[in-house]
């Protein structure tokens, strides 16, 4: 080589994989290309493991709130009369209350209100609610003899068969709801022991509760921490809203039937309008069962046009409720389909007895207000959730 000039090495080839197969140069091998999944089937594989995941946490989620279904239900009670209750202990502490004061003279002063309610009407309804359950029997009886003997002529075994069928569904629905983890005893000590719980932990909610909500804002993105307290106070308005509107249509709907009662001359007047009332908690499946309680001790006590005249009254009340008190004083906070009630309702029930169905309604309001903001962009109002079909 010339003086100056730099020899170029070139870089060796790398070996030959001895497994590699050249289709061209082997007679009568086939190019095959890489197997494809259809995107279809890749998206629906993703979505349903995805699916899984979710619905296996959902269930586990479920499985623990059962556990601990005497602390959930006592826990969320409490939020709820808490929401209710804010306005209150806000307007004392604006006034200069201190804040553990506020928040014990407000639940003193509920506490008593119900005390008061229970002293005035304990003793006109200890003696009849002793005959409401044999009023409402016998009632049954009638309307059985009614469907044999009547223009029907159903037969007597079918009628007692469907009869006995109903009864035994209620029954085991009725168990279901009042049983907690388990019977006797000590289903009365978990109802106590749940409302004491539910009553400390209200205390500490109108208290401390605007403390607390800073403590779990801290685990949230700064970022998401408006949009957050946003999305609080949205909730804490539509709990507030459930729990004082039904309270007042409840209270309508005892006085409407039990004014009702009292101009037919109907017995039993007083239960009548605590399941009334008591019952306007659970929406659609407590009215129901107190006009069926109502009709039922009117046609045992006084006839068949009774009977007649207090479903009258029953359902002349419930248009009432469901046309105009409903959509102006609930409406306006819980926006949930009739459908989406019944089947919060059923499940509540069967998971959490009558805590649950009484909490079923608020609740699932509640998650419709979180995830009505969760769709949004920044910016934007929250959608409002669909009160019908065509909406939804």
């Amino acid at each position: 080589m010339h003086k100056g000039m730099t020899r170029v090495v070139e870089p060796e080839a790398p070996p030959e994989d001895p497994r590699a197969v050249d289709p061209v140069a082997v007679p009568g091998a086939v190019s095959r290309p890489p197997l494809r999944v259809p995107r279809s089937l890749d998206f629906a594989a993703a979505v349903s493991w995805r699916l899984l995941v979710v619905g296996a946490a959902v269930v586990a989620t479920l499985v623990l709130l059962t556990r601990l279904q005497v602390v959930f239900v006592s826990t969320a009670a409490a939020i709820l009369v808490a929401c209710a209750l804010w306005p209150t202990v806000r307007r004392l502490r604006d006034r200069g209350v201190p804040p553990s004061l506020a928040a014990l003279l407000t639940l003193l002063g509920l506490l008593g209100a119900v005390a008061l309610t229970a002293a005035l009407v304990a003793p006109y309804a200890a003696d009849e609610i002793r005959e409401l359950d044999v009023n409402v029997t016998g009632g049954v009886e009638v309307v059985e003899d009614w469907l044999v003997t009547g223009p029907l002529g159903l037969s007597e075994r079918e009628v007692q068969s469907f009869f006995e069928r109903a009864e035994r569904q209620v029954r085991a629905v009725g168990n279901r709801a009042i049983r907690g983890a388990w019977d006797g005893a000590m289903f009365a000590v978990e109802f106590f022991a749940g409302i004491l719980l539910a009553i400390v932990l209200t205390f500490f909610f109108l208290k401390d509760g605007d403390r607390m909500w800073k403590w779990i804002r801290g685990f949230v993105p700064a970022r998401r921490r408006d949009d957050w307290d946003r999305i609080a106070v949205d909730v804490r308005d539509v709990l507030a809203g459930f729990i004082r509107g039904t309270t007042l249509v409840a209270a309508v709907d005892a006085v409407g039937i039990g004014v009702g009662l009292l101009l037919l001359d109907v017995p039993l007047v007083v239960p009548i309008a605590l399941l009334t009332f008591f019952g306007g908690f659970i929406p659609l499946v407590g009215a129901t069962i107190a006009g069926f309680v109502a009709v039922m001790v009117a046609l045992v006590s006084n006839g068949f046009l009774t009977a007649l005249a207090v479903l009258g009254v029953v359902i002349a009340v419930q248009q009432l409720e469901g046309s105009i008190l409903q959509p102006l004083v609930v409406g306006r906070s819980v926006r949930l389909h009739p459908a989406v009630i019944l089947l919060a309702v059923g499940a509540g029930a069967v998971l959490w007895g009558i805590g649950g169905a009484l909490l079923a309604v608020p609740l699932t309001a509640a998650l419709a207000t979180v995830l009505a903001h969760l769709r949004t962009k920044p910016g934007q109002e929250p959608p409002v959730a669909p009160t019908s079909l065509e909406g939804a």
